[in-house]
């Protein structure tokens, strides 16, 4: 995010308003761990889908090992 200039254009922002309106309250927020989580949510999210389509349609199996785990017994 530095080499895009995120993480500067964000800390201009909260710098500017911190000045404009002191004692906001606005707390310290670390925008890497931010960032890093709302990403982490997005990757569990789609492999969630992945995994719902694998247990509902018997199509989706499509190696052996797939086939194992979820097929019906």
């Amino acid at each position: 995010m530095n080499d895009v200039g995120t993480t500067r254009a964000y800390k201009n922002m909260t710098d500017k308003y911190i000045s404009a309106i002191p004692f906001s309250g606005l707390e310290s927020f670390d925008l890497d761990h931010y960032v890093t989580t709302k990403a982490l949510d997005g990757l569990f999210y789609m492999i969630a889908q992945e995994e719902k389509k694998i247990r509902t349609d018997p199509a989706a199996r499509v190696t052996e090992l797939l086939r194992k785990v979820f097929g019906r017994k």
